[in-house]
């Protein structure tokens, strides 16, 4: 409100007041008049004031009210002022505010308010609040950025997925891959594939540089690091990543066609999986590296053991798999020589048997021309006949009144004395029974003792039968050593075949282990396509357990679309068809609950004599790195 407002305030409240009091005063004087006291005495005014003084003070009523009435002005002018002073400097701030949050609203998150600006609660407030938002920019602008690493980091590991999904055959191919991928995607200048060795002959473990590239160029070099040797041998003994950025000169260059530098940062990366070294990456850059670029090359170094790990694993169980078939082969050979020795010495045993057969034919022919006897039960001779003097080498005086003892070796007298016990005692006695002759050869009888009794029961005579088997003896004894040695013919065969068939045993239960353990699923089929071997790996693929497919068609693995269309799965579960052996397909698998899944399906054959197994590896498509 201007000034002259104000004024306009004061005169019309001082005016109001002078012609309120001025009515008022009229209205006292008036009534005044009609008193009884004013009326008897008559007269105008004058008597009026003379009559009642204090009716001076009535007449100054305008005076004072009009006093009264600027006063009254004057105190509402003040609080006029004092108002529109509030409301000045409220408008200000409210400017100065609006102004604030338009910059805010700008993004102008630097513009502050004015020093001398007093800090009351809304400007606390609106301090807070770009503070908030500062701080809220800052924080977008950091999850921006962790956004652009994520998706930077997700990417990389994509593409190198399908990197490693398709080269999994060739270490150097693969190794190459890796490490030129490295260098472009993270756009760096240098770096080296360092693949463990670790030799069968005993040897100390070593690092072999099997790949590195610099400025897009492929590099050959023939480097190798013992264990434990260098930064890449640290790298690998502590099992933890290498970084850098305090290069020594020395240390590694980096070729261009400009000339050479030092790196400013080096970085190695194990290549580790499950607590085992498989090898280590070395990255060197002009610039330092980040950390998510670190983490992401950490991440990689895992996807990369185990893909190295995988590629040896299916390196060596091709080595076990022409192993067992070269071994399998050469069992095979073996056991065929040995079923031939064997029907070899079955025909030496039956010719023997026949023999012996003869020899007994003999032995009972001789029986017919037998030696005979007889003597008291004491052991002398009583008579003999012809064919005893002839086999004993006596003329028939030489053995008159003689005891049997002179026909036997003192060593065997013991033997005579039994018989005749037992003789004495009325039993027969037959056996074969060792003699000597006049010459003192030795010879052997089968010989017959039988008691002769009187009436009375009492032995008179004992009467010998005896027949000459000193040649079967002789050959029996032959025949029995030839006996022992062709038993000890057949044991060592049998304990050679023995070991044989527990080498093939220990070789196939090796190999089952070692197929059982691996991280590809492997199945194994015969000719007709029935499986006869499914590990760990197929069981997690399929959904089947190996007790619902063993003996089953394999064909049940597959869609009967995939069987019908598919040339590589056609041929496969077709009994007569011509498989693909020894090239990798793509193929299209059915498992458990229904689901075609797409697979690397790698074939492999084996014969041995009439029997053909075929054994085929699968790896998941989507295999999952992280």
């Amino acid at each position: 409100m201007k000034k002259t407002d104000y004024k306009r305030i004061l005169s019309n409240y001082s005016l109001r007041g002078f012609a309120l009091g001025l009515i008022l005063a009229a209205i006292v004087i008036l009534l005044s008049f009609d008193a009884e006291v004013v009326r008897q005495y008559g007269g105008g005014l004058q008597t009026l004031l003379a009559l009642m003084p204090g009716l001076w003070v009535v007449l100054l009523f305008p005076f004072i009210f009009a006093i009264v009435g600027y006063q009254v002005a004057n105190v509402f002018v003040r609080s006029i002022r004092k108002q529109n002073k509030r409301i000045k400097r409220e408008a200000g701030k409210t400017k100065m505010v609006l102004g604030f949050i338009d910059n805010l609203r700008q993004g102008n998150l630097e513009e502050s308010l004015p020093d001398n600006q007093k800090r009351d609660a809304l400007t606390k407030a609106l301090i807070k609040l770009r503070e908030f938002m500062v701080q809220n920019k800052r924080d977008q602008e950091q999850r921006r950025l962790e956004e652009e690493q994520r998706t930077w980091v997700t990417q990389g590991l994509a593409q190198f997925a399908e990197l490693l999904r398709k080269n999994n055959d060739n270490l150097e191919e693969l190794s190459y891959n890796i490490i030129h991928y490295l260098v472009n995607y993270m756009k760096i200048n240098q770096g080296g594939v360092f693949l463990l060795n670790q030799p069968s002959n005993g040897d100390e473990k070593y690092f072999e540089m099997t790949a590195c590239v610099a400025y897009e160029r492929k590099k050959f070099a023939d480097k190798i690091i013992g264990w434990g040797e260098g930064l890449v041998g640290r790298c690998a003994l502590e099992k933890s990543t290498i970084y850098m950025t305090d290069v020594p000169e020395d240390y590694v260059n980096i070729t261009s066609g400009l000339g050479e530098a030092t790196p400013k940062a080096v970085m190695l990366v194990p290549l580790k999986a499950n607590e085992e070294i498989y090898g280590v990456i070395e990255l060197a850059s002009f610039h330092a590296f980040e950390q998510f670029e670190i983490e992401f090359v950490e991440k990689l170094g895992e996807s990369i053991a185990l893909t190295i790990s995988t590629v040896k694993t299916n390196m060596k169980t091709n080595k076990l798999l022409k192993e067992t078939q070269i071994q399998a082969e050469k069992m095979a050979q073996q056991e065929e020589e040995l079923r031939q020795n064997l029907e070899e010495m079955k025909a030496t045993q039956e010719e023997s048997e026949r023999q012996a057969l003869e020899m007994q034919g003999i032995l009972d022919a001789i029986d017919h021309a037998a030696i005979s006897c007889e003597f008291e039960t004491d052991g002398t001779l009583i008579s003999v006949n012809h064919n005893f003097l002839s086999t004993f080498k006596y003329r028939p005086e030489e053995i008159e009144d003689q005891n049997l003892r002179i026909f036997f070796f003192k060593e065997d007298v013991g033997e005579l004395d039994k018989i005749l016990a037992q003789l004495q005692e009325g039993q027969n006695f037959r056996g074969r029974v060792r003699r000597r002759t006049k010459l003192g050869e030795e010879i052997y009888l089968l010989t017959t003792y039988s008691p002769v009794v009187d009436n009375d029961g009492e032995i008179m005579k004992i009467l010998s039968l005896e027949n000459d088997v000193t040649e079967q003896v002789q050959m029996e004894e032959a025949l029995k050593r030839s006996k022992d040695e062709l038993g000890v013919m057949l044991e060592e065969a049998r304990n050679e075949v023995k070991g044989h068939f527990k080498e093939i045993e220990a070789v196939k239960i090796r190999n089952e282990k070692t197929l059982e353990g691996a991280l590809d699923a492997i199945i194994t089929t015969n000719k007709e396509g029935m499986l006869e071997f499914f590990n760990a790996a197929a069981e997690k693929l399929w959904g089947y357990n190996r007790e619902e497919v063993l003996g089953e068609h394999v064909s049940k693995l597959f869609s009967k679309d995939a069987t019908k269309n598919d040339p590589f799965v056609s041929a496969f579960v077709n009994s007569n068809g011509s498989k693909v052996i020894g090239e990798r397909k793509e193929v299209p698998i059915l498992n458990k609950y229904g689901e075609e899944v797409p697979v690397l399906f790698l074939l492999s054959d084996a014969e041995v004599g009439d029997d053909h197994s075929y054994t085929a590896f699968i790896q998941n498509v989507e295999v999952e790195l992280f």
